[in-house]
C-alpha cells in the first residue's frame, strides 16, 4: 500500500463513547468492549510534557536515587570511610523529595475530592485511602533515615545495629499498622527485568536425544501406552457402503478432531479433487513438503495453506480430505525402514547420513541407524502415514463405489530434486578478500582489550547494492521464467502421478504399530499458559492445549474492569462528554484505584479468566511448551503489567500466507469504517478488531519473514533450518509509576517485542560444527533485525518513519555515533567493567553470562529512539551459537513509541 495501513487509519479524529476507558488512547481500546477509538494522538512534544509534569514518575525516580545513596552511605560507614560528599548529595536530593513530595500529596488530595465530587463506591475510595497511608508510612521511614545521616561514624553504627536488633526482635520501625498493604517491596521504583538464565538461552538450536530410539516391536507400542483407537461401533454413513469392511462404518473416522478441522478451505480443496482418494493423494504427496520434526503442530488448514509439514501433519491434511470427501480414513503408527541414500535426500539433500540423522533426531523423531559392512546402509525410524477405507479391488481406488480394503498410503514420503540456485557474487564479479580488506582498514581494531571502533558500514552496504544489481540485470537478461528455486536455490518434489494407488508404502515397514482415529497425547506438540503465581509461587489455573490448535491462531492477553465499582471509578476519572482528542485525556490515571481481571483468549473466544490484580501491578505469564518426541520442556515467565494487550505468538513449523493477507483484509474493512462509517458501525469495534488485528498481523509477519529469510541464508551456509517454536509477546504495554513498591499510576507505554525462539539447524555437508553455528547464529540476527524492520513498517508511511530499538540496531546505532563495540569474555571483563559505562542492570547479567562461558557483544554508553534509551547486547555460546538478543529492560526483541506511529 501506498501508505501504512496505521497510516491510513489515522485521518480519523473521531472518538466514540465506550463502556470503560482506562487511559490515553490504548487503555481506550485496551480494556473496553466495544470501544471504538481515533488513532490520532498527541505531539512528541505532548508525550515529553507528560512523563515531565508526572510528579509521581520524578518522585519515583528520585526514590531510587536517595536509596542507593543510602545504601553507598551505609557502606562508607562499615568501611570507615569519610561520608561528607554522600551526606551533601542526600542533603541535596532531600530538598527535591520535599518539594515533589507536596506535588504528589496534592494529587491525592485532588483524587480524594474527584472520588468524592463523583459519589464513587466506598470501595474505591478505602483504596485511596490505603495508598496514601502506604505512602505516608514510607515516606516517614525516608524522613528518619535523613534525620541521622549526619551522624558520628560511631553513632550511626550504634544506632544501625540497634534498628537490626530490633528488627531481629519482630519489631518493625515505622511499621504500617493501619494499611492492609503488606508483602511488598519498597525498594522496586520500575518495572521488573525480564528474567533471564544465561544456561536456558532463548534463542537456540534443539540437540537431538540419543537414547530416543524407534519401538521394535507392537509391544514396545503397547509399553508406551499406545493402542488402538477408538472402539469398533456400527452407524449409518451415507451412501458409501462400509459393511464388508471391518471397523470402516465406525464414525470416529468421519469427524473432527484438534488437527483434523473440516472448514471451508479443506472441503473446497476435497472438491477441487472430486473427493478421489486417487487424486487426493497424489496432490498431497506432490504438493506438501516433509519437514522431518516430531509431534503433531499444524492442524489439516495451516498444512494445506503452508504446503509444509512433517509426518502428522501431512497425514491430518489428507485424512481431512478424504473425510471431507466421506471416506473413512485414519493414522497408522509404525516404524519403517529407509535406504540411506534415499534418507539423505528425504530429509534434505545430506551429504552425511551422520548429518542427516542428527538432523531427524533433533526433530525428535526417534531414530536409529541399521550398520552394513561398518557403515550406516538403512535408517529405521518411527512414521506415521494413513489408512483409509476405500474400493480396492480391481481398480485399487480409480472407482470407489464399496469399500473393501484398509488401503496405506505414505504422501509424506517422496524423493525431491536439488536446486543450486545463483552464484551471486560470481554474478557480480565482487573481490570478497578486498571488500574485506577496506572494510577493516576503515575502522579501528583493538583485539588485546576486545572492542572495534569507527568501522565504515557503507563499504559492506554498497558492495550489497551492487551486488543486487548485478543479480536482477543477470535474471533479466539470462533467465526465461525463473522460479523461486532457479534463483536462491531449494528443492522440489520429484511429481508421481499414476491412475491408481500405490500397492504398497515405498519402505519397508518393520513394525505396524497402533491406529488411531485421532492422534493420541503423545503424540501432539502442547502447550500450556497460567496467569500468575499463589502464594506458594505455583502457576495459577495452568491450562494445556493442542499446540495444532493455537498455531498461526490470534491469541491474546488483555484485561477488563474486576466489577461495576472498577468500571464507574475509570468513567469517573476520564473528561466528561465526548471526547474528540487525545489532549483531552487525563496524562495520567492512580493505578491502585482500579482492579482488573486478565483474559486469555483464542481468536476472541475466552480460555482463562485471571484473578483480579490492581492496575499496573505486575503478574507473571507463563507459557510452557512440551516437545512430542525429546520429552523436553520449554519454560517461559514474561513479567506482564496489569492494562497492557499482548498478542500472544504460537507458532511452528511455518506460517499461512492466506491467514496474513485475510488479516490486511479485516484491517482495512475496520480502516473505512473508522474513516467512513456511521455513528453505530463505528462504536461496534472493539479491541480485538483493532489493536488486536494489528499486532496479530505484526507477529505473524514477523514470523513469516524470519521463517523465509532464514531459508535463504541456509542455502548460502549449506544447512538447513526448522522452526521448532516461536512464542513470546507482540504488545502494548503501559507504563508504571512505581511508589515505595507498588503501582501508583499508569501513562502511555511502549509497543514491546519480545521474540525468543527454538529452531533446528543441520549442515548438509556433514555433521560440521562451524556451520551449524553459523546457521544458528545468522537466524538470531535475522531474528533480532526483525524486531525493528517489522513494527517500523507497520508504523510508518511514506511521510514519516518511526523509530524502534533492537539489539542489532541498538549495535549499528552506537557504531554510526562513534561508540566502542566490545566483545566480552573472561579474559576482558574486569577491563570492560572498570569502564562504567554499560548500566548496572545490563552489566550484572553480562557478568553472569561470561562467568557461565559465554561470550557478550555490546557497546558502550546508551542509544536513544523517541520513547527508548538503553543498550543492546547479545549474548552468545560460543561453541554452539546459541543465543539472546537482548536490550536493557530485559527483552528478547525490540520496542518502540506505540503512540509515535499511530500519530
Amino acid at each position: 500500500m501506498k501508505n501504512s495501513l496505521i497510516g491510513l487509519m489515522r485521518q480519523t479524529s473521531l472518538v466514540m463513547k465506550g463502556t470503560a476507558l482506562i487511559t490515553v488512547v490504548s487503555f481506550a481500546m485496551l480494556v473496553t468492549s466495544p470501544a471504538a477509538m481515533a488513532l490520532r494522538t498527541a505531539t512528541d512534544n505532548h508525550h515529553a510534557k507528560s512523563g515531565d509534569s508526572n510528579p509521581e514518575a520524578r518522585l519515583s525516580a528520585l526514590l531510587e536515587q536517595i536509596t542507593y545513596k543510602f545504601d553507598a552511605l551505609e557502606a562508607a560507614h562499615a568501611a570507615g570511610q569519610d561520608t561528607d560528599a554522600i551526606v551533601s548529595e542526600l542533603d541535596q536530593l532531600q530538598d527535591q523529595m520535599i518539594a515533589l513530595d507536596n506535588d504528589v500529596m496534592a494529587n491525592f488530595e485532588a483524587t480524594e475530592q474527584k472520588l468524592k465530587d463523583k459519589n464513587l463506591p466506598e470501595t474505591i475510595l478505602k483504596r485511596h485511602q490505603d495508598m496514601v497511608t502506604h505512602y505516608q508510612a514510607h515516606r516517614a521511614r525516608i524522613i528518619e533515615q535523613f534525620e541521622y545521616k549526619d551522624m558520628s561514624h560511631w553513632r550511626w553504627l550504634l544506632r544501625h545495629w540497634w534498628d537490626r536488633l530490633l528488627a531481629w526482635l519482630g519489631v518493625e520501625i515505622g511499621e504500617i499498622v493501619d494499611s492492609p498493604i503488606r508483602n511488598v517491596n519498597p525498594r522496586q521504583f520500575k518495572r521488573s527485568h525480564q528474567a533471564f538464565d544465561p544456561n536456558n538461552l532463548p534463542n537456540k538450536s534443539m540437540r537431538p536425544d540419543k537414547d530416543n530410539k524407534p519401538k521394535q516391536s507392537l509391544q514396545d507400542y503397547h509399553q508406551a501406552k499406545l493402542f488402538n483407537t477408538p472402539a469398533n461401533q456400527v452407524a449409518e454413513l451415507g451412501d458409501f457402503m462400509y459393511d464388508a469392511l471391518a471397523g470402516a462404518s465406525d464414525p470416529a473416522y468421519l469427524t473432527e478432531t484438534d488437527e483434523v478441522i473440516l472448514t471451508q478451505r479443506i472441503k473446497d480443496q476435497a472438491q477441487a479433487l472430486s473427493y478421489d482418494p486417487v487424486r487426493i493423494y497424489h496432490w498431497v504427496r506432490n504438493n506438501v513438503e516433509w519437514q522431518p520434526s516430531w509431534g503433531a503442530v499444524q492442524d489439516a488448514e495451516l498444512t494445506l495453506d503452508a504446503r509444509r509439514g512433517n509426518a502428522m501433519d501431512i497425514a491430518s491434511l489428507t485424512i481431512a480430505l478424504l473425510r471431507a470427501s466421506q471416506i473413512p480414513a485414519r493414522y497408522v503408527h509404525g516404524t519403517i525402514e529407509v535406504p540411506e541414500a534415499m534418507f539423505r535426500n528425504w530429509a534434505g539433500g545430506f551429504a552425511s547420513i551422520d548429518a542427516a540423522v542428527d538432523f531427524a533426531a533433533s526433530g525428535g523423531i526417534p531414530t536409529a541407524a541399521s550398520i552394513a559392512g561398518g557403515k550406516i546402509a538403512h535408517v529405521q525410524l518411527e512414521h506415521v502415514w494413513v489408512e483409509a477405507a476405500i474400493d480396492y479391488f480391481p481398480s485399487r481406488g480409480a472407482s470407489n463405489h464399496d469399500a473393501d480394503a484398509w488401503v496405506q498410503m505414505d504422501p509424506s514420503y517422496k524423493r525431491y530434486q536439488y536446486l543450486q540456485g545463483l552464484d551471486a557474487v560470481a554474478i557480480s564479479g565482487i573481490d570478497t578478500n578486498q571488500l574485506a580488506t577496506d572494510f577493516l582498514a576503515s575502522g579501528t581494531i583493538k583485539e588485546t582489550e576486545g572492542w572495534i571502533q569507527g568501522f565504515d558500514f557503507t563499504i559492506l552496504e554498497n558492495a550489497l547494492s551492487e551486488v543486487q544489481t548485478a543479480l536482477e540485470n543477470y535474471i533479466t537478461t539470462s533467465m526465461t521464467d525463473p522460479t523461486v528455486g532457479d534463483v536462491i536455490g531449494g528443492r522440489k518434489t520429484i511429481v508421481q502421478e499414476y491412475p491408481a494407488l500405490p500397492s504398497s508404502l515405498p519402505n519397508r515397514i518393520l513394525v505396524e504399530g497402533t491406529r488411531y482415529d485421532k492422534l493420541p497425547l503423545q503424540l501432539q506438540q502442547r502447550i500450556t499458559y497460567s496467569i500468575g503465581r499463589d502464594d506458594l509461587g505455583l502457576p495459577i489455573n495452568p491450562t494445556t492445549f493442542a499446540y495444532a490448535t493455537l498455531n498461526n491462531e490470534k491469541v491474546t492477553l488483555s484485561f477488563r474492569p474486576a466489577t461495576p465499582d472498577d468500571e464507574v471509578a475509570l468513567l469517573a476519572l476520564l473528561p466528561e462528554g465526548e471526547v474528540t482528542d487525545i489532549s483531552q485525556l487525563p496524562q495520567r490515571i492512580p493505578s491502585y484505584l482500579v482492579n482488573v481481571i486478565p483474559e486469555f483468549k483464542v481468536n476472541g473466544e475466552l480460555k482463562i479468566s485471571g484473578q483480579p490484580v490492581a492496575l499496573g501491578q505486575e503478574l507473571v505469564f507463563n507459557t510452557t511448551i512440551y516437545f512430542t518426541g525429546r520429552n523436553e520442556y520449554e519454560n517461559y515467565d514474561y513479567n506482564v503489567v496489569a492494562g497492557s494487550y499482548l498478542s500472544v505468538n504460537v507458532v511452528s513449523g511455518n506460517v499461512s500466507a492466506r491467514k496474513v493477507t485475510n488479516i490486511q483484509t479485516r484491517l482495512i474493512i475496520t480502516r473505512n469504517i473508522l474513516l467512513n462509517g456511521d455513528e453505530t458501525q463505528k462504536s461496534q469495534i472493539s479491541k480485538e478488531e483493532l489493536l488486536g488485528d494489528i499486532l496479530y498481523l505484526g507477529s505473524l509477519s514477523y514470523y513469516s519473514e524470519m521463517e523465509s529469510l532464514s531459508r535463504v541464508a541456509m542455502v548460502d551456509n549449506r544447512s538447513d533450518f526448522y522452526l521448532a517454536a516461536g512464542y513470546g509477546v507482540f504488545s502494548y504495554e503501559a507504563g508504571v509509576n512505581y511508589i515505595f513498591g507498588l503501582p501508583i499510576s499508569i501513562q502511555p507505554g511502549l509497543i514491546v517485542l519480545d521474540m525468543p525462539i527454538n529452531i533446528i539447524t543441520a549442515s548438509r555437508v556433514g555433521d560440521s560444527l562451524s556451520n551449524k553455528r553459523n546457521a544458528i547464529v545468522q537466524v538470531g540476527l535475522i531474528s533480532s533485525l526483525l524486531e525493528h524492520l517489522v513494527p517500523e513498517r507497520m508504523f510508518s508511511s511514506n511521510l514519516e518513519k518511526v523509530d524502534f530499538i533492537s539489539t542489532m540496531k541498538a549495535l549499528r546505532k552506537a557504531a554510526d555515533d562513534g561508540k566502542r563495540i566490545f566483545r566480552i569474555n573472561n579474559e576482558n571483563l574486569y577491563e570492560v567493567v572498570s569502564l562504567r559505562t554499560i548500566s548496572p542492570s545490563v552489566m550484572r547479567e553480562i557478568e553472569s553470562s561470561v562467568n557461565s562461558g559465554l561470550e557478550v557483544i555490546t557497546h558502550e554508553g546508551v542509544v536513544t529512539v523517541p520513547g527508548y534509551k538503553g543498550s543492546g547486547y547479545v549474548v552468545i555460546d560460543p561453541i554452539t551459537g546459541n543465543g539472546a538478543y537482548r536490550i536493557s529492560g530485559g527483552n528478547n526483541g525490540g520496542t518502540g513509541r506505540y503512540a509515535q506511529g499511530l500519530r
